[in-house]
């Protein structure tokens, strides 16, 4: 960890704008939701909140080829710039109901579409300053920094929390510290190899989207990407219905708390992942974390009316293990494509992921009105993440994908 930071000066300046970067986006996507439910109190609405900040992803299919082709330090820097802008509205623009719903609702969408370009402009530059045995513990380097530095101001937050929540304040942080990501993106450089790509010419377009759904479709990304989707759809039913369940049962505090937690268990399986992801074999690894996931939701839906500190626990460790789950599969993503089909392949699976996590939002907004106990959609959370763990386990691909240092790269020159 300590080699990578110190050999690698392109690197660092990477980390500190994903580090600035990550906290803002965090805060903002972490109490959003909670916002529109303690100002509109209806879960229907809270759903067409997280349908709204997933619906914007649903595109990101045409973003691939451009981050690919593009200049991915220029495409970072404007996005930020965006993302900024829409965070400073909120912070200056008081959030009462004569506003109206629309506004929030236009605000989650303007804030997503600049995070839609953001996003695969950083993952599809990290292996472009990285070695290849580096991309696994540059990514666990990356979730440490930054939920470290997320659980500090969650710490501050939890502090100055009583009943109610200083979302302009909150979103106000959150918009000094997108602004911090902009001045960092301002010294980082291209490397020549992104220079070069750069350059090219964007008329290659829909060849480029084509080659890359075809790499996608031929290979064991294909069979991810389906297990990502599932995770993501079941994730987002629980996710937008978590703001009404823990408000009624902890309140507005123990709902930072529980932030807080998630957070600390991303630390968790960040520093596990940069010691020891690449000493087991995917496969069985990552069916044998889905299986612990699902035992831990299920705990949590059942412990939190009961006991806080038990439901803190389960949180950290379910935190934990669904970090460890995104790590792995996200590092996959990066290694096995050629460099130059990274963006248009995490982009590919990125849309897909996106259009059933935004169908899974409406879907937890309609049960979070229709459900007595909200604790049930937890309880079927994890009995979701169990059938893909069953999954992972059936399918021959993904049971014997071999430890991570054991993956090569595809070479464009293999794919003739």
């Amino acid at each position: 960890m300590f080699k990578l930071l110190k050999q690698n000066k392109i690197f660092r300046v990477f980390l500190a704008y994903q580090f600035f970067s990550s906290i803002g986006s965090a805060m903002f996507s972490m109490f959003i939701l909670l916002s529109v439910h303690l100002i509109y109190e209806n879960p229907i609405y809270t759903g067409i909140a997280g349908f709204l900040m997933a619906a914007p992803v649903m595109f990101s299919v045409v973003v691939g080829p451009i981050v690919d082709r593009g200049d991915k330090v220029k495409i970072m820097r404007i996005s930020t710039l965006l993302e900024f802008l829409v965070l400073a509205l909120l912070a200056f623009t008081p959030l009462s109901e004569h506003l109206g719903v629309l506004f929030m609702f236009a605000v989650i969408f303007a804030y997503n579409i600049a995070f839609l370009f953001e996003r695969p402009a950083g993952t599809t530059m990290l292996p472009q300053i990285v070695g290849e045995n580096d991309i696994l513990q540059a990514n666990s380097v990356i979730n440490i920094v930054s939920m470290l530095g997320g659980i500090g101001i969650g710490i501050v937050l939890f502090a100055s929390v009583g009943g109610e929540i200083p979302f302009s304040f909150l979103y106000g942080v959150s918009a000094v510290f997108v602004a911090l990501a902009f001045i960092c993106s301002l010294f980082l450089k291209n490397t020549e190899a992104v220079k070069s790509e750069a350059g090219a010419s964007a008329s290659s377009y829909l060849r480029d989207l084509k080659q890359g759904a075809k790499f996608v479709k031929s290979n064991v990304l294909l069979f991810v990407m389906i297990a990502v989707v599932a995770m993501g759809f079941t994730g987002e039913m629980a996710y937008v219905s978590r703001p009404m369940f823990l408000e009624y049962h902890v309140g507005a505090q123990g709902y930072v708390l529980f932030v807080l937690m998630v957070l600390v268990g991303g630390v968790v399986a960040s520093f596990f992942v940069s010691k020891l992801g690449n000493r087991f074999k995917l496969g069985k690894f990552v069916f044998v974390l889905f299986m612990l996931a699902a035992v831990m939701r299920v705990v949590f839906a059942l412990v939190v009316p009961l006991h806080l500190v038990g439901a803190l626990i389960t949180v950290v460790i379910f935190s934990g293990l669904v970090n460890v789950v995104g790590m792995l599969l996200r590092s996959l993503n990066q290694k096995i494509p050629p460099k130059d089909m990274v963006g248009r392949v995490g982009t590919i699976s990125t849309t897909f992921v996106a259009i059933f996590v935004a169908l899974g939002a409406l879907v937890g907004g309609f049960l979070g009105s229709v459900v007595s106990d909200a604790a049930h959609i937890f309880i079927y959370h994890g009995i979701s993440l169990a059938v893909i763990g069953i999954y992972i386990l059936l399918v021959p691909r993904m049971r014997k994908l071999p430890k991570m240092d054991e993956i090569e790269r595809v070479e464009t020159d293999d794919m003739q």
